[in-house]
C-alpha cells in the first residue's frame, strides 16, 4: 500500500524521481539509501536520549548494557559482538571507566585479557536509558501498527543473523 505509513506534507517534501534511483517514493527508493536513513533517524532519537542520560552517545549505552548483562566477555569479544574497533572500544570504556559505570577486571585464565562490567551506578544508566530508548523508539515508529513493527524487528533480525552466520 504506497504510502501507508508516511504522513501527508507539503508538496516540496513529496519523494521525487532521481536518476540514480536513491530517492523517489517508498516503493523505488534504493535499499540502502532506506536502510541508512532510517538507521540514522533512529540512531539520532537513540543517541539524544543516550546524552541526556550523561552518556556520550549511543555507542557508550551499547557497550554498557552488553557489560550490565552478567555474562563475562573479553574486550574483544565486545568489540566482536558490537562491531566497534577495539581501539575504539578501549577509548569508550576508559570514558566509562572515568564516569563511575564500568570497572575492569583481569581474566583469571589470562591476565593479559581485561574483563569490563558495569558497575551499580552503570546497571542503574542502563534502566534509565533502556526507558528513554522505548518510548524514543515508540515516538518514532508511531505510525507504524504494532504487528507491522514486530514484522519489521523480525526482518531486521533476520538480515543481522544472515551476516553473523556469513562472517
Amino acid at each position: 500500500m504506497p504510502g501507508k505509513y508516511s504522513a501527508r506534507v507539503s508538496s516540496q517534501n513529496e519523494p521525487r524521481a532521481t536518476s540514480d534511483g536513491l530517492v523517489g517514493s517508498p516503493e523505488t527508493a534504493d535499499l540502502t539509501w532506506l536502510a541508512h536513513r532510517a538507521a540514522e533517524a533512529l540512531g539520532a532519537a537513540f543517541n539524544r536520549v543516550s546524552r541526556e542520560a550523561g552518556l556520550a552517545d549511543l555507542r557508550d549505552w551499547l557497550v554498557l548494557a552488553l557489560v550490565s548483562d552478567g555474562t563475562q566477555r573479553t574486550q574483544l569479544e565486545i568489540a566482536n559482538q558490537l562491531g566497534i574497533d577495539k581501539t575504539t572500544l578501549v577509548s569508550l570504556l576508559d570514558r566509562l571507566v572515568r564516569n563511575g559505570l564500568v570497572v575492569r577486571t583481569f581474566s583469571e585464565k589470562d591476565r593479559r585479557v581485561r574483563i569490563p562490567a558495569a558497575t551499580p551506578a552503570g546497571i542503574e544508566v542502563v534502566g534509565k536509558v533502556a526507558i528513554a530508548r522505548d518510548a524514543a523508539i515508540n515516538e518514532r515508529l508511531a505510525a507504524i501498527p504494532p504487528a507491522d513493527r514486530a514484522i519489521f524487528h523480525s526482518v531486521l533480525w533476520s538480515i543481522v543473523e544472515a551476516d553473523s552466520t556469513q562472517a
